[in-house]
């Protein structure tokens, strides 16, 4: 059960970063309309993977994020809504149109890496 263990102890980092760049994002979110600025086309493909986008800060500097372009493939010089966190404004996503998810994915994660926790500890005992 020492591989419980390990498993748990590996993801519990991961999860934890995750929900804090979650929990950030949530608390800091300040939403923009960017400019895609050009594509990026990975492969043979007819479609491009991910774009670049540029949008203002309040305080007026300008920056660059590469965004998945999902279904919907803007065009260059199109705008993109975006929403990236205050605090660190690197961190910007696509906002889409989806409802709140009740459970977060770094929450998931760390959920699971606890789970696996416990019951690597208590199998140590039961057996």
């Amino acid at each position: 059960m020492s591989a419980l263990l390990g498993i748990g102890l590996l993801l519990l980092p991961f999860g934890l970063r995750i929900h804090y760049l979650e929990r950030s994002m949530r608390r800091n979110a300040v939403w923009v309309v960017a400019t895609c600025v050009d594509h990026i086309y990975e492969g043979y493909t007819a479609h491009p993977k991910r774009m670049v986008c540029t949008y203002v800060t309040p305080d007026g500097r300008e920056l660059r994020w590469v965004l998945a372009v999902g279904p919907d493939f803007p065009l260059v010089g199109e705008a993109v809504p975006l929403v990236y966190d205050g605090r660190n404004e690197g961190l910007a996503k696509r906002q889409d149109g989806k409802g709140k998810r009740r459970i977060s994915l770094g929450l998931g994660w760390t959920l699971l890496a606890v789970i696996l926790l416990v019951l690597g500890a208590t199998a140590e005992y039961v057996l």
